[in-house]
């Protein structure tokens, strides 16, 4: 019987073996993972197509690539076809040296034309070339991806990779963003060419000017400079998530600033900005409401501090104290419960409200207000009693009577 059983083993292994040989066919219904791979025989009749793959990654557009106005470049990637006899699809790419390889046709030069007179001049040379009698027709495929550098007041100089139709402001935010000393409204950029041009990219910020959030070609070097700070710089304080120093336009009122400078956040508060200036060695300080924000003009060396709102207080026997958020309706008990609640040292009971204009409450249905302070104090059994346990108290009582007693004979 033990034989039996060491041949019917055998038998299984070398069958498990065999199976793991074979490729199992997928069974997942509506899967064509099992055709991955599988060489799919073409007649050979000179009929090209199209690498559809190539083609996955297709950059995001603003809006229609305009013919005219396109610049090609190396990495550019074009489709031609070829209609006559037979068709001929062919996709091909601009090379690094700017020269457009056609098969059985030759190179042609096609980096720094647009893509209306390179189509005109494929097509010429096409035709001129190979096939006379043929139509032709050429398509822009994808855009070419190209390095460019960036230098100065940005928080990660050096070579950005970008695409023909970057603008400014993605190249900055792949600089990891300006430096805070970073002259927004200076930028200067080198052409390939040799042609220099001046930016003030806070026209893009403010206005949406696509002409101060430029793209680039091949070549282009963008300068960021860094500004003075004894000259032409601000303190940015308090209650926002980019407090620092900036660096100011001439004659930059504060809203202007405002709208394109500061990141708020919860509870800042912006019905009254402080502004302190040095004016002659003396120190004045100025609280700017929002009707005045367009006509304060900042100076350099001033402080601006941005506040925050009062929120409430919750403070003395609970969980968690500290300032929370002011919510319009809630009562003391939602404060107490935002705080943690009471510890077992503190009262639920026994709380003290103090407002913003020095009045004192200890009714639970007050209508809070911001500044307002909440105070849960001890209980009146942890006053008397401090930490002690029942027991201890119970065991303090008596000890306390048998005293009394004895003290009594």
């Amino acid at each position: 019987m033990s034989k039996v059983y060491v041949i019917f083993i055998a038998i299984s292994l070398i069958l498990g073996n065999a199976r793991a040989q074979v490729s199992q066919v997928d069974m997942r219904i509506g899967s064509f993972n099992n055709l991955r791979g599988q060489d799919i025989s073409r007649e050979d009749n000179n009929l090209k197509s199209l690498d559809l793959e190539s083609y996955k990654e297709v950059a995001s557009l603003e809006s229609a690539i305009s013919p005219d106005k396109y610049i090609l470049g190396p990495g550019d990637e074009l489709g031609i076809s070829i209609i006559m006899g037979e068709n001929l699809t062919l996709p091909t790419k601009v090379t690094p040296t700017g020269d457009l390889f056609i098969p059985s046709v030759g190179l042609v030069k096609v980096s720094g034309q647009t893509l209306d007179v390179a189509r005109k001049k494929i097509k010429s040379f096409i035709i001129e070339n190979a096939f006379p009698n043929a139509k032709v027709s050429i398509a822009l495929l994808n855009i070419r991806k190209f390095q460019i550098q960036v230098v100065g007041a940005v928080n990660s100089s050096g070579f950005i990779e970008i695409s023909a139709l970057d603008r400014l402001d993605k190249i900055i935010f792949a600089s990891d963003g300006f430096h805070p000393l970073a002259k927004e409204f200076d930028i200067s950029v080198e052409r390939g060419n040799g042609e220099k041009e001046k930016i003030n990219f806070l026209n893009f910020l403010r206005q949406g000017d696509l002409k101060s959030n430029p793209t680039f070609l091949e070549g282009d070097i963008i300068h960021v400079p860094f500004g003075d700070p004894y000259l032409n710089s601000i303190s940015l304080r308090g209650h926002i998530e980019n407090a620092g120093y900036d660096i100011i336009e001439k004659d930059e009122s504060l809203l202007s600033f405002l709208n394109r400078s500061i990141d708020l956040i919860n509870e800042t508060n912006l019905m009254s900005i402080i502004v302190t200036r040095n004016e002659n060695g003396v120190e004045k300080i100025y609280n700017v409401s929002p009707k005045d924000f367009s006509n304060f003009i900042l100076s350099n060396g001033d402080i601006v501090d941005i506040p925050r709102d009062d929120g409430i207080m919750v403070n003395g026997f609970v969980q968690k104290p500290g300032a929370y958020a002011y919510v319009p309706g809630y009562l003391a008990y939602n404060y107490i419960s935002m705080a943690g609640g009471n510890t077992k040292d503190g009262s639920i009971n026994k709380i003290k409200i103090i407002h913003s204009n020095g009045s004192i409450s200890r009714n639970f249905n007050t209508i809070l207000k911001r500044g307002d302070v909440i105070i849960v104090e001890r209980s009146t059994i942890n006053t008397l009693a401090g930490n002690m346990s029942i027991l201890q108290i119970v065991a303090s009582l008596l000890t306390i009577y048998m005293t009394y007693l004895s003290s009594s004979k």
